[in-house]
This record gives C-alpha cells, sequence and structure tokens, in this order.
C-alpha cells in the first residue's frame, strides 16, 4: 500500500455529502453543483455524433489526440481571445484534461519534481495539499486573513521562499473565500514568479462567477511564460460529470505536460470534446452562462441576507466571486453552546448535520486560516436555500 494515501484522512467534503445522499430529507450545501446543465447546442452535438452510421469506425470510437481534439482546443482559444484578449495557439498552448482537476496533477508534476515546494494560500481548496503530497512534493502554505478578505501578500510569499520552491498555486475566484484576485495582484505575482524562477498555476475554474472584480487569468498578463492556467466546463456550464477541464500556458510547459498527459491516460472522451466545443463556440450558450451567473449572484445575495437575520450569522459580506459563502460561525458557537475538542468549524459543522438537517463543510479543512468558518453553497435552486434558512434559523 503507499504508505502517503494511507495517512490522508478521507476527503471530508466528499464524507458530508455522502451522509446527506444517504438521508434525503437533508439540504446539501457541500458541494458546488450550478442548478442548471450543459446548454442545448452540447446535447445537440453529442446526440448527433451518437446518431451516426456504425458501418465503420466513427471518429469519435476512435482515440482523440492527446493534446485533445483540435475543434475544441481551437474553441478553447477562441474564448481567450474574447474574455481575456490573449492569443493562444491551440496547436501548442493548450491541453484538453479530464476535468480541471486532470490538469492540477499535470501541471504539478510537470513543474515540479519529487522534495520540491508548493505555496499555497490558506485557507485555500481541499484538495490541493494530498495532491501534492502524494505526487511526493511539499506543501508550504502561506497564510492569509479575513481581515482583508483573504489577500495573498507578495512579502508573505518572500519570507517562504526556499532553494526548493518552484510553483505558487493560486485560486481565483477563490474556493471557499470567493476572493478574486484583481489585475495588479496578479501582475504582481507573476513578476514574483518570474524574478524567483516560480511558476504560477492558477486555477481559473470559477472565472464567469466573478462579480466586484473582473477575473484576469495569469496567461493573459504573463510575458514569461511562468503563468499557466488550469480551466474547465464544470462550473461555466454546470456540466461535472462530463469531466472536460485544460491547461494552457507556454508552448515548452505544453509539450512536456502533454508527455505526462499520455502516459497517465492517453486521452479524454473524443464525443465528450466535440460536444463540447460546439457548446464553447455557442454564442446562445455564452448568452445564457451570464445569466445564470447573474442568477446565481442574486440568489447568493438574498442568501446571505436571510443568513444575517439569525444570531451569529451576519458576519459574511456578498464575495467577490464563486458561488460559497465562508460564514464566520465563531459567535454562532458561542450563542448555540457548541463546543469542539479541536476545530470550532468541525463542531458546528456536525451541530448544523445532526441538528438542523443542513450539510456544510467545516472551514478548517481548508487550512488552518479557514478555522471558525464552515462553506456553503449558493449555487443549488432557491427552495433548497430557502429550507436551507428556515432550518438554521430554528
Amino acid at each position: 500500500m503507499n504508505r502517503v494515501l494511507s495517512a490522508l484522512a478521507p476527503h471530508s467534503s466528499k464524507r458530508i455529502s455522502e451522509y446527506a445522499q444517504r438521508h434525503p430529507g437533508t439540504v446539501d450545501l457541500t458541494v458546488g453543483l450550478p442548478a442548471f446543465g450543459p446548454p442545448r447546442s452540447f446535447d445537440e452535438r453529442l446526440a448527433m455524433l451518437s446518431s451516426a452510421p456504425h458501418e465503420n469506425a466513427r471518429p469519435q470510437d476512435q482515440y482523440a489526440h492527446s493534446r485533445g481534439a483540435i475543434e475544441l482546443r481551437a474553441a478553447i482559444a477562441q474564448v481567450y481571445q474574447a474574455e481575456q484578449g490573449v492569443g493562444l495557439d491551440p496547436d501548442t498552448q493548450i491541453l484538453v484534461t479530464n476535468g480541471a482537476a486532470g490538469a492540477l496533477w499535470i501541471a504539478v508534476l510537470t513543474l515540479t519534481e519529487p522534495g520540491d515546494e508548493v505555496l499555497l494560500p490558506d485557507p485555500g481548496y481541499m484538495i490541493y495539499p494530498p495532491m501534492i503530497e502524494l505526487l511526493g512534493r511539499r506543501v508550504v502554505r502561506v497564510p492569509t486573513s479575513p481581515a482583508d478578505g483573504f489577500a495573498l501578500h507578495i512579502s508573505d510569499l518572500h519570507t517562504r521562499l526556499t532553494p526548493r520552491s518552484r510553483v505558487v498555486l493560486v485560486n481565483s475566484p477563490g474556493n471557499p473565500t470567493g476572493r478574486v484576485s484583481t489585475e495588479d495582484e496578479m501582475a504582481d505575482l507573476r513578476a514574483f514568479a518570474a524574478e524567483h524562477g516560480l511558476y504560477v498555476v492558477h486555477d481559473e475554474v470559477l472565472d464567469r462567477f466573478a462579480y466586484g472584480t473582473e477575473h484576469r487569468s495569469v496567461v493573459a498578463l504573463d510575458h514569461d511564460g511562468v503563468g499557466v492556467a488550469i480551466n474547465g466546463l464544470s462550473k461555466r456550464f454546470g456540466m461535472s460529470g462530463w469531466r472536460i477541464g485544460w491547461l494552457a500556458g507556454s508552448p515548452a510547459v505544453i509539450a512536456e505536460a502533454v508527455k505526462a498527459h499520455t502516459f497517465f491516460m492517453l486521452a479524454v472522451s473524443h464525443a465528450v470534446q466535440l460536444a463540447a466545443a460546439a457548446a464553447l463556440s455557442d454564442p446562445k450558450a455564452d448568452t445564457e452562462v451570464s445569466v445564470h451567473a447573474a442568477e446565481i449572484r442574486r440568489r447568493g445575495e438574498l442568501f446571505l441576507a436571510d443568513l444575517a437575520q439569525i444570531p451569529g450569522l451576519g458576519k459574511t459580506a456578498v464575495p467577490d466571486g464563486g458561488f460559497y459563502a465562508f460564514v464566520d460561525v465563531g459567535e454562532f458557537a458561542r450563542l448555540r453552546g457548541i463546543r469542539g475538542r479541536d476545530s470550532t468549524s468541525a463542531a458546528v459543522a456536525e451541530y448544523l448535520l445532526h441538528e438542523c438537517g443542513v450539510a456544510v463543510v467545516p472551514g478548517s479543512v481548508f487550512g488552518r486560516a479557514g478555522e471558525g468558518f464552515v462553506r456553503m453553497s449558493f449555487a443549488g435552486s432557491a427552495e433548497q436555500l430557502d429550507r436551507a434558512v428556515e432550518r438554521l434559523a430554528g
């Protein structure tokens, strides 16, 4: 058995969401699953592919190119041109992966060696540390503070630099905090990486859910080849089950990443890639995404306004991006007499699950700086959010 794997705790968010699935009456706010699905153009293209004659092997029945179907890579490049004003070569600068999670694994594997260090803002998405550790790399957490909206400061990165530092992995719009890095912050981070021989891996999977601050991709600001973007369609199109992601960066990085991807899984589902290309190229689908993002934002504002009426839950501002509320529960725990041996976050999450029938994720699983918070998704239906508020207020 892999000793590193055996030493890792199970995915806590999955444990809680699986409990919610076994208890159908639970209101599950653990997972960021938008209450919409792929655009019609995706379904239409997939149906067309499925109904094609079977006399000869169809293109979608065969391996896709290891870099990804050229139709999808071209569509992804057009998205970056339209949304970020950057021209990426679909032949050399984009790799299609099995979801954004697959792109993250390949990026860390490609850019580091065993024993190298990856700098992570704390709190940060829960799968980053175990992924890095399983690859034999070292996690170096960089604490942030709710006092300034969990901003990552270059000065804090400086204090944690060592000769083994190789990558800064950032997530903007952020999960769980909802923090959206400004263009100046991203430019400063890119300059810091270039100065110290590092790469910036930018997980931007929530890019279409930036509200208060405009989203800027690191590859749009990159002049030295140090920026690598991770993205996918799970959040943009509400199609997490179809597992389409990508990695974008310099030709040198992508060439090495393609080798890793080929050895790892050869290629991604050909038919799903072709359908995804149709959806990404559909201007009506893009309009739908904007409408969906605005609706999720509206639901989030109403949800947090309702939470603010519950004693102890009134400190949370509407996030700048994403669809997660990172809720300060310190006062709530005090008022309800909730005490945890090691973690207030975990104790409150257990209380909400078993006493209120509402499943949330304890902030402590995102890092020490997340202690005292819980993460609640507001990506679901308005009815689901209303039920959650009723139970939390009870």
